[in-house]
C-alpha cells in the first residue's frame, strides 16, 4: 500500500510550512487517518473497487491538507499585519547628547527627557542631532537618521566651546538672538561668523552648514599688484608711505613720539585714475614689508566692497553687513595677514544724512560705520580705505580725524605720468613696429611713445573736446590730454594691440603695435564720446573734470571733427 502513496504527500507539503505546534498536531492526525485507510485497504484487498475509492479518499485528504497549510500561512501574515496596525505608533525625538552608559538626553515636543536605550540599539550609531524612535515608555528603540528640515539662520558669533550665537538682528526663523549647540555633523566643519547653518526641528542644534559668505559685496583676494605697477601717482604713493607704511614698519619709533597711527584714508579724484589699484598695491606692499620685518610670510588680503551693494531693503540688514565686514578684517588680522578694507563708491553708503531718498538708512548706517572705525585701535586693527569721485558727498562724521585721518588726492596724469603708464601697458615683451628700420628695440619703442605723446598733447582742433566759459568771461578749451586717465590709456593700448593682432591674423605684413595703431585707437576711444559729459549731468561732471563748478557759467561740447565743429550742447550753470 505504501508503494502507491501519491507524490503530493503530507510530508512533502509540510516542508514548506514553518514548524509550530499546531502544524505538528495536524501532521500526526493526518498520519493516523492515512494509517486507518491503509488498514481498511488491506482488509478488503479482494475488492478492487473499494480499494480505488479508498485511494481517492486518501488523495483528497492530502489535497485538503495542502490547502489548509496555505490558509494557515495567509492567516499568519494577516495576523502580523493586524498586530502592526493595532500597535501604538513610535514617537520621534531628537538626540541632544549621551549622558552616561545606557542613557540619552532627548528632546520630544519641546520637552527634555533622560531616556533609556534599548540594549539592542548600537550606542555607537547614536550621534547628537539625530532622530531616534521611542516606544510608549520613551525608551530609545531605533535610529531614524537626521531630520532634513529646519530653519536656516546666520551665525553671528562662534563661542569658545563650539556653540553658536545666532541672530543679533532678525533671522529667518524669527529668533532675535539665541545660543544653539553644534551637531555631530559639524564637529569638523569650520564655521565662521556670517555663515548660514540649518537648525534641527527643535531649534536647539545646528546640524548642517549651508555655506559661507557668498555675497557679491565682499570679495577677498590676494593682490599681486605692487607699487611699481601704479604709474603716474608718485605723490599719492608718497603720502601713503608717510601716513600708513611708516607707522607699521617703525612702530617703536612712532611710540616714542606718541604718534597715533592712522586708521584709514580717503582716495578721491577723477574716475579711472588708479584708486583701486593703489589700494591693492598698498595691501601687497604692506604684506611684503611686514613679512621682511617679522621674518615670516604675510599675506596681503584685499577686501573689495562696492558701496551700493551693501544696501538692503530689510531693516538692519545693511548694518549687519557692515559689522560682518569689520569682523572679517579683524579675523584676517588675527591670522597674521594684513587686511585692507577697500570701500569703492563710498558716497553711496556713507553719504550725508540729510539725503531724503535714503534718510533712514544713512541715519543708522553712518553711526554704525563710525562705531566700527572707533574700535579699530589695538593689535587687531587694520587699514580702511575709502575711494570716491565725489568727496563732498561723504558725511563729515566719517572724514573727521580719528577715523579717516588722511585725504589723498589722485590726479589725472600729466605728460611724464602718461609716458610712465604707457610704458607699463606697452611693456617690452609686446612687439612694436617703427617706421625707421634703423631704430630697433628700446629706441624704437621710445620713439613710438614720444610721437604718440606729441599727438596726444598737441593743442589742435583735432584734440579739442570741450569749451568752458568762466565767470570772469575768459574761455578755456579742454583737450583730450585734459581728460585722459589711466583707464583710458589702458583702453587705448588694448585697442592698438587689437589692430596689430588683426593684421597678423589676416596675413598682412608689418607685425607689432605701431604709432598709427595708437593714434587710430586714440581717435576711436574719444570718438565714442563716453568720457564726455552730457548736458543733463554737467553739474556732476564738472567736479570730475577738475573744474570748480562755481567758476563755470557756460560750456560747449564739440562734435567730432575739430574746433569748428557744430555746437551740440550748451548749458548755463548758475
Amino acid at each position: 500500500m505504501s508503494d502507491h502513496r501519491p507524490s503530493d504527500s503530507p510530508e512533502d507539503s509540510s516542508r514548506h510550512v514553518p514548524p509550530n505546534p499546531e502544524v505538528n498536531d495536524r501532521d500526526a492526525r493526518m498520519r493516523e487517518i492515512s494509517g486507518l485507510i491503509d488498514q481498511i485497504a488491506h482488509a478488503v484487498e479482494e475488492r478492487e473497487d473499494v480499494r480505488k475509492i479508498l485511494y481517492r479518499l486518501q488523495k483528497r485528504l492530502f489535497e485538503m491538507d495542502v490547502e489548509w497549510t496555505r490558509f494557515s500561512q495567509e492567516r499568519e501574515k494577516l495576523n502580523e499585519v493586524l498586530e502592526k496596525l493595532s500597535s501604538p505608533a513610535f514617537r520621534i525625538g531628537t538626540l541632544l547628547t549621551l549622558t552616561e552608559e545606557g542613557l540619552a538626553w532627548i528632546s520630544v515636543g519641546g520637552s527634555d527627557y533622560c531616556a533609556q536605550i534599548d540594549p539592542r540599539v548600537d550606542s555607537a550609531q547614536l550621534i547628537s542631532g539625530q532622530r531616534v524612535r521611542l516606544n510608549e515608555a520613551l525608551s530609545v528603540v531605533g535610529v531614524s537618521g537626521t531630520d532634513p528640515f529646519g530653519s536656516v539662520v546666520r551665525v553671528s558669533k562662534v563661542l569658545p566651546d563650539g556653540r553658536f550665537e545666532i541672530g543679533g538682528d532678525r533671522t529667518a526663523s524669527g529668533i532675535s538672538s539665541a545660543i544653539v549647540g553644534r551637531g555631530h555633523s559639524l564637529d569638523r566643519v569650520p564655521v565662521k561668523p556670517g555663515d548660514s547653518v540649518r537648525l534641527d526641528s527643535t531649534s536647539r542644534l545646528a546640524v548642517e552648514h549651508m555655506g559661507g559668505q557668498e555675497q557679491s559685496h565682499l570679495l577677498e583676494e590676494i593682490p599681486d599688484v605692487s607699487w611699481k605697477d601704479v604709474g603716474g601717482q608718485h605723490k599719492a604713493l608718497a603720502e601713503i608711505q608717510k601716513a600708513i607704511v611708516n607707522p607699521f614698519l617703525h612702530e617703536e619709533l612712532y611710540k616714542r613720539y606718541r604718534f597715533r597711527s592712522p586708521k584709514g584714508f580717503l582716495l578721491y579724484g577723477p574716475p579711472g585714475c588708479g584708486k583701486t589699484m593703489i589700494g591693492k598695491a598698498t595691501a601687497h606692499q604692506m604684506a611684503v614689508d611686514l613679512g621682511e620685518r617679522e621674518g615670516r610670510p604675510v599675506r596681503g588680503v584685499f577686501f573689495h566692497i562696492k558701496g551700493p551693494e551693501i544696501f538692503n531693503m530689510w531693516l538692519g540688514e545693511s548694518e549687519r553687513i557692515v559689522r560682518e565686514l569689520f569682523a572679517q578684517g579683524r579675523e584676517a588680522r588675527k591670522r597674521g595677514d594684513f587686511p585692507v578694507l577697500f570701500i569703492d563708491e563710498a558716497e553711496a553708503i556713507l553719504g550725508t544724512r540729510r539725503s531724503v531718498r535714503s534718510f533712514n538708512i544713512h541715519n543708522t548706517l553712518v553711526p554704525m560705520f563710525c562705531a566700527e572705525m572707533d574700535g579699530l585701535s589695538g593689535p587687531d586693527g587694520f587699514m580702511v580705505i575709502l575711494a570716491t569721485n565725489r568727496p563732498e558727498m561723504i558725511d563729515p562724521a566719517i572724514l573727521r580725524p580719528g577715523r579717516i585721518d588722511r585725504k589723498i588726492r589722485v590726479v589725472r596724469p600729466d605728460r611724464p605720468a602718461t609716458s610712465e603708464i604707457l610704458s607699463i601697458y606697452l611693456s617690452p615683451d609686446i612687439p612694436v613696429r617703427g617706421e625707421d628700420p634703423r631704430q630697433a628695440g628700446s629706441d624704437e619703442r621710445k620713439q613710438i611713445l614720444e610721437r604718440f605723446l606729441d599727438a596726444l598733447y598737441a593743442e589742435t582742433d583735432e584734440n579739442a573736446v570741450l569749451e568752458v566759459v568762466l565767470r570772469s568771461g575768459r574761455r578755456e578749451t579742454l583737450y583730450r590730454a585734459d581728460l585722459v586717465s589711466g583707464a583710458i590709456l589702458a583702453s587705448i593700448v588694448d585697442r592698438a594691440k587689437e589692430l596689430a593682432l588683426l593684421r597678423e591674423m589676416n596675413g598682412e605684413s608689418g607685425g607689432g603695435v605701431s604709432f598709427t595703431d595708437l593714434v587710430e585707437a586714440l581717435n576711436a576711444e574719444f570718438g565714442e564720446g563716453d568720457i564726455i559729459p552730457a548736458s543733463d549731468v554737467a553739474d556732476d561732471w564738472l567736479s570730475l573734470l577738475d573744474l570748480k563748478q562755481r567758476d563755470v557759467v557756460d560750456l560747449k561740447r564739440f562734435q567730432s571733427g575739430g574746433r569748428e565743429r557744430n555746437v551740440l550742447e550748451r548749458r548755463a550753470i548758475e
